[in-house]
């Protein structure tokens, strides 16, 4: 059944460039009405619309350049008067500490636009009112090994949202891994005010509000009541509700939704392993960043890159 509310899709553009394409794949996406909500920092040029006669308004945030694509996200989320059920958080991801950054960034809108002009996350979020989140495929990952830097904010965030901050439990929980996804408004409620959290960018490469929050939107939505699924799900999820059949209850479509998660992702990288491995090499590399000229700071990284890869 189709909610009567249009989908709002935000998107934060911190390469316009990469938002041209992306606005083609929107516009191919919906043969159905849907809302625009877009972020942007230090632009001097208007940002281009899907060209698509279901856009059915468009809001154009100008925001400062803090808290990468979550904190625009926030702000949008919270501070316009938006009636809406389900949305779609996306971004112009880049990730040029990635050697297929683009491919990434491709793969995760395509994977979670996937679908006849009615996107099948979306139709999935409508008929199962207890979904609350949808991942890419392949990127509802679990945290074991993957908190990084990231303690001290994760131990800051996590109060403001309702979860416990204890590393040790947070370790046990999946997040949606890229920071886009389907949501249900509801399910992101407590995700207000968080503002003073967020830093200055300085290049980190991890340890922010940003990649706290990353990690926790899950977490969140399932502590809301929810379940969060991923793209995976897709086929066996279908199935549920259709015709007469009882919707399946949230222990049922939680089990579903561990159980078809697919936790080898694909764009994980050799050096991503190491680094998570070895924790030393991370901290190594999040100061490097943040205090070597740019120019030394990418020739540092291909030389580790390929010394990792051999």
């Amino acid at each position: 059944m189709t909610s009567p509310l249009p989908p709002v899709v935000f998107v934060h553009v911190h390469y316009p460039d990469i938002w041209r394409e992306m606005a083609a794949d929107l516009a191919a996406a919906f043969d159905r009405p849907f809302g625009l909500v877009l972020t942007a920092s230090c632009r001097t040029t208007s940002l281009v619309r899907p060209q698509t006669p279901h856009l059915c308004f468009v809001h154009e945030i100008q925001v400062e350049n803090r808290g990468r694509d979550v904190l625009p996200f926030l702000i949008a989320l919270n501070r316009l008067d938006l009636t809406f059920d389900i949305g779609l958080k996306l971004h112009t991801k880049h990730s040029e500490h990635h050697d297929s950054g683009d491919d990434w960034r491709r793969f995760l809108t395509r994977s979670l636009l996937a679908g006849d002009g009615n996107p099948d996350a979306l139709a999935l979020m409508e008929r199962l009112p207890v979904l609350g989140l949808m991942a890419p495929a392949a990127h509802l990952l679990p945290l074991d090994r993957r908190i990084g830097l990231n303690g001290p904010a994760l131990a800051a965030l996590a109060p403001r949202i309702g979860l416990s901050g204890d590393l040790a439990a947070i370790e046990k929980l999946f997040f949606a891994a890229g920071t886009m996804f389907w949501f249900r408004r509801a399910a992101l409620a407590r995700f207000r005010d968080l503002d003073d959290l967020f830093e200055a960018e300085r290049r980190q490469t991890d340890g922010t509000a940003a990649h706290a929050a990353e990690r926790l939107f899950a977490a969140a939505v399932e502590h809301a009541g929810f379940v969060a699924a991923s793209m995976d799900a897709v086929p066996v999820l279908r199935v549920l509700g259709e015709g007469a059949a009882p919707l399946p209850d949230k222990a049922s479509l939680a089990a579903i939704a561990q159980a078809e998660a697919n936790k080898d992702n694909p764009f994980t990288s050799p050096v991503s392993a190491l680094l998570r491995r070895h924790r030393w090499l991370l901290v190594a590399a999040h100061h490097a960043s943040a205090r070597l000229p740019y120019p030394l700071w990418r020739l540092a990284r291909r030389l580790f890159r390929l010394v990792a890869t051999r």
